[in-house]
C-alpha cells in the first residue's frame, strides 16, 4: 500500500497538496483520471487500491481501513487546499464553500474509480464533466 501511494496516489494529488495549489490543480487531477480510463481500459477496470480496499474493509476496524480512510482525508484536504488557493482564501463564505466542493469531489472521485471498474469508456465522460464543472467555478 505504501508504494502504491508513493507512486500512484502521490504524483495524482501533489500539486493539489502544495502551498501554492489552485482549483486549476483540481481540473488536472481530473483530466488524469480521464486519460488513465480511457488509455488503459484493463487497468482502469481493476480500481483504485485504496478504493477497492476501503469498500472491502470498511466497518472492520483492521489497519487497511485506517489507510483507506487516511487516503479519503488526503484526498478531501487535497482537493480543499486547491480549491481554496493553497489555503490562501480569505472569506469564510469561500472557504465553506471550498469544503463542501471538496467533499462532493472526494465522493466523486471514489465513484469514479467504481465507474472505471464495470465502464472504463463511461469513466471518461464522467471524469471529462467533473472537470468542466469544476473549470466553470
Amino acid at each position: 500500500m505504501d508504494d502504491y501511494v508513493t507512486t500512484f496516489i502521490g504524483p495524482l494529488l501533489g500539486p493539489m497538496e502544495t502551498a501554492t495549489g489552485r482549483p486549476d490543480d483540481v481540473q488536472v487531477f481530473f483530466g488524469k483520471l480521464a486519460a488513465r480510463f480511457r488509455d488503459d481500459p484493463a487497468a482502469a477496470r481493476k480500481g483504485c487500491l485504496w478504493v477497492n480496499s476501503l469498500a472491502e474493509f470498511a466497518g472492520r476496524g483492521n489497519v487497511l481501513e485506517v489507510g483507506a480512510n487516511a487516503y479519503h482525508k488526503r484526498l478531501y484536504d487535497a482537493f480543499d487546499n486547491a480549491l481554496s488557493g493553497g489555503g490562501r482564501t480569505a472569506a469564510e463564505s469561500a472557504r465553506t464553500l471550498a469544503r463542501r466542493r471538496s467533499r462532493m469531489l472526494a465522493a466523486t472521485t471514489f465513484g469514479l474509480w467504481l465507474a472505471a471498474r464495470t465502464e472504463a469508456a463511461e469513466a471518461v465522460k464522467l471524469a471529462e464533466a467533473v472537470r468542466a464543472e469544476v473549470r466553470s467555478w
